[in-house]
């Protein structure tokens, strides 16, 4: 039987802070870009109704680079990654298709 410990619920949770700060910057990708001069090529708009449009190739992109940095070999990490594939879900299948419907945008 195991046991959902303190370590393996505090990777869970830093897996889901990491992930949030990853989405914050998808947010904020206009700003950083215009930090570096490229704020005319930047649209934080189109990436989102990328995402939107493409949820299970952008959920599956996260998740391969999620599990690919923090591997399976460690159950800690392991933890670590799945707190993470439950804020791209989140993120991916709810608050961006809601995003695009209070805003009365076409979800596909």
């Amino acid at each position: 039987m195991s046991m959902f410990t303190p370590t393996a619920s505090s990777s869970f949770f830093a897996g889901i802070g990491l992930w949030s700060v990853i989405w914050s910057g998808v947010y904020k990708i206009e700003k950083v870009a215009k930090m570096f001069g490229l704020g005319r090529f930047v649209n934080k708009e189109l990436i989102l109704e990328w995402i939107n449009g493409n949820r299970v190739v952008t959920l599956l992109t996260t998740e391969v680079f999620n599990f690919g940095v923090h591997g399976i070999e460690n159950p800690n990490s392991t933890v670590f990654a799945l707190g993470g594939t439950a804020m791209n879900f989140i993120m991916i299948f709810v608050v961006i298709p809601v995003r695009f419907f209070i805003r009365g945008r076409r979800s596909t």
